[in-house]
């Protein structure tokens, strides 16, 4: 009965201090809370992967297990090294980066922030690569000058609708916008003032057609990725404003129909081109893989489980209605060839009638000037006055300037 009566006290005891304790904690906790959370980060490696899908491991400052809600400002930042160009968050959530972060650390280059629940984007000015993958971004703001340092952005698993904001990159080298579904059709004009890009991701975004209104050739592209999509039809003059593409994604479309024949013209560089997972007639995927594969393209393929395969690729043996929808293609076809060269010959027109127009009114000018009559100029200088460019005290008439010429010429060739 002892250590029962023992235990009992004691238990009493607790019970008398256990308020006290949770009183001061409380009044310890509501204190942080009204200083504001600090939070710092360790110094350590990070695993990532870098802009070919390669395992990267390199020193990160990472902050783990930071949970903000709407109010992220009240969070105060710090770190364990004075290294902190490279920043991470691991297993962290809220809706914006915390703008206390780029005060307090105002010499970040790479910041990554995948998973992190992000609603918003915000780029600063000396960011050079963001990682922001995996969130539920609908929009990205850039600060100041932050169009002229960034280089690689991952917006991969979002929420864009547009791309607002993004267009004005000039010194973007890598963007991956895939799959945000609700970004649709995107024109490849609006990529226009990248010049440095070399890579695209328009996976599983929503496209259904491919637009290219582009005026100046991205002359750095070289992987291009449509994978994942709805489109039905390609042509390749679609890629002739990427002179070095070298990789091209069609995979996971459904397509049926590609014209190939200008190939190796409009795509020069190209070198492997991902047909399967689509909606292939088996006579014209033999006909187009015979193209692809005569100007040395590699038809990049995966694993074909139906009974039909052309170059192990599936395809599908309904000719009636795969014939009837290439009738229909080719007439698609045909009228688009019409329609393209007519718009090409107007703009050529146009050309011509404008380079008429600015030589019509040169010469316009120009017969102005000759009809005007000449006029002689008079300079008067002392007391002497010329007429004509002749002073009165030259020679006028060629026999007397003739004559003084042989006497030069005489006495130099007694000089000699």
């Amino acid at each position: 009965m002892q250590p029962y009566l023992v235990d009992q006290r004691r238990s009493g005891v607790l019970h008398r201090w256990v308020p006290l304790v949770l009183l001061v904690f409380g009044a310890k906790l509501s204190l942080e809370m009204a200083r504001g959370e600090i939070v710092i980060c360790n110094y350590e490696k990070f695993h990532l992967f870098d802009s070919m899908y390669r395992p990267r491991t390199d020193n990160f400052c990472v902050f783990n297990d930071v949970y903000l809600g709407s109010d992220v400002k009240g969070a105060d930042f710090l770190a364990s090294s004075l290294d902190y160009r490279r920043v991470a968050f691991a297993n962290s959530k809220f809706p914006q980066v915390p703008p206390s972060l780029f005060k307090n650390f105002d010499d970040i280059r790479e910041l990554y922030v995948r998973r992190c629940s992000l609603e918003s984007l915000k780029i600063t000015r000396l960011l050079e690569k963001v990682y922001a993958g995996g969130n539920r971004i609908a929009s990205v703001q850039l600060d100041g000058n932050a169009s002229n340092s960034l280089r690689e952005l991952y917006l991969d698993g979002n929420r864009l609708q547009g791309l607002a904001n993004l267009t004005n990159l000039p010194a973007l080298e890598v963007l991956v916008l895939e799959n945000n579904p609700l970004l649709g059709n995107v024109d490849f004009g609006q990529f226009g003032r990248m010049e440095r890009l070399w890579k695209l991701d328009l996976e599983r975004i929503g496209m259904s057609r491919i637009s290219n209104g582009l005026k100046r050739p991205l002359a750095e592209l070289r992987r291009l990725d449509l994978s994942n999509n709805a489109l039905t039809y390609v042509h390749v003059r679609m890629f002739r404003t990427f002179p070095k593409l070298e990789h091209l994604w069609l995979h996971g479309n459904r397509l049926y129909y590609m014209e190939a024949d200008q190939v190796r013209t409009v795509m020069p560089s190209i070198r492997s081109i991902v047909i399967d997972d689509n909606r292939w007639g088996c006579g014209h995927l033999a006909a187009l893989g015979k193209q692809l594969r005569d100007r040395g393209i590699i038809i990049r393929h995966g694993d074909c489980r139906a009974e039909r395969a052309v170059h192990r690729v599936c395809c599908s043996d309904e000719t009636d209605v795969v014939d009837m929808r290439y009738l229909i293609e080719m007439g698609i076809r045909h009228e688009t060839h019409f329609q393209q060269e007519v718009r090409e010959l107007r703009a050529e027109n146009d050309m011509l009638r404008r380079d008429l127009e600015r030589l019509g009114s040169r010469l316009g000018e120009l017969m102005a000037n000759l009809s005007r009559p000449a006029e002689p100029v008079v300079v008067q200088s002392g007391t002497e006055e010329t007429v004509d460019g002749q002073e009165s005290g030259e020679y006028p008439e060629g026999n007397d300037a003739t004559a003084s010429f042989e006497e030069y010429d005489e006495e130099a060739g007694n000089e000699k």
